[in-house]
């Protein structure tokens, strides 16, 4: 075993767990505090990329926001999970093969998302959605197929050298 293995290991594993609490804490915000949180975010992004948003009335500007809100809070969903997808198979990779890491990180993630989604369903205004585990895991497997095809792209490149 390499020296730096176990360090790596630690920070890796330590990087996923303070990932999953990121999730947890978001999907502790009631109804309310997770509306105004995509709010916030849909009103910056607004404000910076769509030029008529900031001369429009307040209504038109929370009817603009809430025709945003749905796609923009179910792509959060999709990209948080992706990080932590990425995140969990770096973290399987510093013991597992390539297979076997990605495997074992879509397996954690997979869990994960169904087990804040029932997490979801005991905080007031929120509910537990297949859906959103669909969605969840889907950003899982994006970020664990992205770190797999990285990791192969890398070891090609340095067999070629």
């Amino acid at each position: 075993m390499k020296k730096y293995t176990r360090p790596l290991r630690i920070v890796l594993w330590l990087l996923v767990l303070m990932w999953m609490a990121v999730i947890f804490c978001f999907s502790m915000e009631n109804a309310d505090e997770s509306s105004s949180t995509s709010g916030a975010v849909i009103r910056w992004l607004l404000e910076r990329f769509d030029r008529a948003f900031p001369a429009l009335s307040p209504a038109e500007q929370f009817a603009e926001i809430e025709a945003w809100s749905f796609a923009v809070r179910k792509l959060a969903h999709f990209l948080i999970f992706a990080v932590l997808g990425f995140l969990t198979t770096a973290a399987c990779s510093v013991d597992l093969g390539g297979k076997e890491a990605f495997l074992t990180a879509l397996a954690i993630g997979i869990v994960y998302a169904a087990t804040d989604e029932i997490h979801q369903a005991f905080v007031p205004g929120r509910a537990c959605q297949f859906r959103d585990v669909l969605i969840d895991a889907s950003g899982v497997l994006l970020g664990a197929g992205s770190f797999t095809l990285i990791r192969l792209i890398r070891r090609r490149s340095n067999t070629q050298k």
